[in-house]
């Protein structure tokens, strides 16, 4: 699908949904209507923040990875990662929508999204030069010494 039908469907489900969640809100639409009005806004602010994220994820995505920078002397590449984050929010935002009921614990949901972190993460660490790696574990007074699974390893924990 294109990104102008895609900016259309969004746009018209935003509006409906809005209006109908302000109609239900408003007493104006029959009660047995409200639990559909309430989803139709749901899934508005879904599509709303899906197009958001769209518009701006490259801004979002380099402001994370500075904040990681600065932070952790990290120059990483999150892209996938931030992807990952935000594909699993917008899942969970939309399953709420559609009935209120989460098909997965958000435990499940965090666990999975930390699990790929870490991965993401040592794959990073792995295409880094072992100076590179060194150096950060300096910066962090830690032991240097070692091969570079055991010197990645050590970083992680750190």
């Amino acid at each position: 699908m294109d990104e102008y039908w895609r900016d259309t469907i969004q746009n018209g489900v935003a509006v409906v949904g809005t209006g109908l969640a302000s109609l239900a809100a408003g007493g104006i639409i029959p009660s047995e209507w409200v639990s559909l009005a309430t989803g139709a806004g749901a899934l508005a602010f879904v599509a709303i923040a899906e197009k958001v994220w769209r518009e701006h994820r490259t801004a979002i995505i380099d402001e994370i990875e500075d904040f990681v920078d600065d932070n952790t002397g990290l120059d990483l590449e999150l892209d996938e990662v931030v992807d990952s984050v935000v594909e699993a929010g917008l899942d969970i935002a939309t399953d709420l929508a559609e009935d209120g009921v989460l098909d997965t614990p958000l435990s499940d949901v965090a666990e999975e999204l930390a699990e790929d972190i870490v991965e993401n993460l040592e794959e990073m660490l792995k295409d880094m030069t072992i100076n590179a790696i060194r150096e950060m574990l300096s910066e962090r007074g830690l032991d240097t010494d070692g091969k570079k699974a055991d010197l990645i390893e050590r970083l992680l924990n750190s």
